[in-house]
């Protein structure tokens, strides 16, 4: 163990005093040099110590590589993927012996999909190619593909659309594992969607929005149901949240508006659209932005003055959605970039809200937490962080200000220079009843959290810290 390691380690020790309880058991491991070299690392798996990513390479980042490290981020590994700017890369998975990846080629006016295996020990091609789609086309023809991951990470669904010209459009969807074998395929009545879900058993759900009607499609493999319905309920995002009972929770936001910003949208109120595909009646429940989120989602103090009494917050999106037992959360936070003669500089996220949805499909409670962080254009993944279901609730792990940590709810906390000032890394676990739980540990000065938690194995993960020229792992487990 190398002296900065254990500085780490013993700088951690000292800052229990912060946590409120225990959250996670956080090892960070010594620093290396090798991930500091890209913010854009794709984690694909880690098996025996041996962590796997895809990297885009070369002068114009035109080559795709996979790559592998051990755990000081000593390379053990590399090898071309592809230079072919019409293959793309969808991730893929450490699968024991094996690294699957799923690719997508377009060439020829025609659309392959396919499965890369690998071996992970050298990364070398490990068997023959495995076909998942193959569409031949001519020109004028328009084919896109789209993937749905289930929230255990298990199935995989891809959407296949073949436009050709002058002819109804031809769909298929296909459930795959995480070794991308194919379980079924089947075609679709569906020719567009807003929305896409995958269940851990299994079912595939499409859904959009169309003259004044919502439409939901569930495929099971054998058979296809197709649901129309009208809610008083219009939307800027939507994302389907949970399917349970035969009840699909569809969570938006809303904006009374035009939205003419980008990226992101403008938000006076979220709401969720509970459908029981049993009744065929759907319910819409309703959470409008009030004075005291607006300020806290902006950073303001919280008796701030609004203009006009305009609660809209003008870059509000939503994140993600995680389920559970009896219930569902939505994720929203605000963020935008900073360009200069049209090429962006900097990258701002502040204001992190979280909605729980009950099994009625009503809001059983909002959170509005403060959050400042901003980083330059290129180390804007520094700050792409992700909330992580767990058995205790969800998880989101970040790095903020050390000043914010003791700051009251109402005051306006110090903001987050990613790479520019020293913060502090926090795990925060959220419990059905709308509970905080925190606890904070001491990093190396100026470093960033890239991405959020990868999934180790049950209630392990992965986190990679790194600064402006060093970087190092972390292993974190959930108590």
């Amino acid at each position: 163990m190398d002296m900065k390691h254990i500085i780490i380690m013993l700088s951690t020790l000292l800052l229990m005093h912060w946590a409120t309880a225990q959250v996670a058991e956080v090892e960070f491991l010594p620093q290396g040099k090798v991930l500091a070299k890209t913010f854009e690392p794709r984690f694909i798996g880690c098996e025996n110590g041996q962590a796997v990513f895809v990297e885009m390479a070369g002068r114009l980042r035109n080559k795709m590589e996979l790559a592998s490290y051990d755990m000081e981020q000593n390379e053990l590994a590399r090898l071309q993927i592809t230079d072919d700017k019409e293959v793309q890369c969808y991730g893929g998975y450490v699968n024991g012996s094996n690294i699957d990846l799923l690719m997508m080629e377009k060439k020829d006016n025609g659309m392959r999909v396919y499965r890369e295996r690998r071996n992970v020990q050298t990364l070398q091609p490990a068997g023959e190619v495995l076909t998942l789609a193959d569409f031949k086309g001519t020109q004028g023809d328009n084919m896109a593909f789209a993937l749905g991951v289930s929230p255990n990470q298990q199935l995989l669904a891809g959407f296949y659309l073949v436009g050709r010209e002058g002819q109804r459009g031809e769909v298929q969807v296909g459930l795959y594992s995480r070794e991308l074998e194919e379980y079924w395929k089947m075609d679709s009545r569906c020719r567009k969607f807003d929305m896409m879900y995958v269940t851990d058993s299994g079912e595939v759900l499409l859904g959009n929005y169309s003259n004044g009607s919502y439409n939901l499609y569930i495929l099971d493999g054998e058979h296809e149901e197709e649901y129309t319905f009208k809610a008083d309920a219009t939307f800027s995002e939507i994302l389907i949240a949970r399917y349970a009972g035969g009840k699909v929770y569809m969570v938006y936001t809303h904006s009374g508006k035009m939205n003419n910003l980008e990226p992101g949208t403008q938000i006076d109120h979220l709401g969720v659209i509970c459908y029981d595909t049993q009744t065929k009646k759907a319910r819409v429940d309703r959470h409008p932005i009030d004075k005291q989120e607006y300020n806290r989602l902006n950073n303001y103090r919280d008796e701030a003055r609004v203009k006009n009494d305009d609660f809209r917050v003008l870059y509000m999106s939503l994140n993600q959605t995680i389920e559970d037992d009896d219930g569902c959360y939505a994720m929203l936070d605000q963020s935008w970039r900073v360009t200069l003669d049209r090429v962006p500089t900097e990258y701002h996220r502040i204001g992190m809200m979280v909605c729980r949805i009950a099994n009625d499909g009503t809001f059983q409670w909002v959170k509005t937490l403060r959050m400042s962080n901003h980083s330059d254009w290129d180390a804007r993944n520094l700050i792409g962080y992700r909330w992580m279901p767990t058995k205790k609730g969800p998880l989101l792990v970040w790095v903020g200000s050390k000043g914010a940590i003791d700051s009251p709810e109402e005051r306006i906390i110090k903001e987050y220079n990613v790479l520019n000032s020293a913060g502090v890394l926090t795990a925060m676990l959220l419990g059905k009843d709308g509970s905080i739980t925190s606890q904070h540990y001491e990093i190396s000065s100026k470093q960033g959290l890239l991405g959020g938690p990868h999934l180790l194995a049950d209630n392990s993960y992965l986190l990679i810290m790194r600064g402006r020229s060093r970087g190092y792992f972390a292993k974190m487990k959930v108590e």
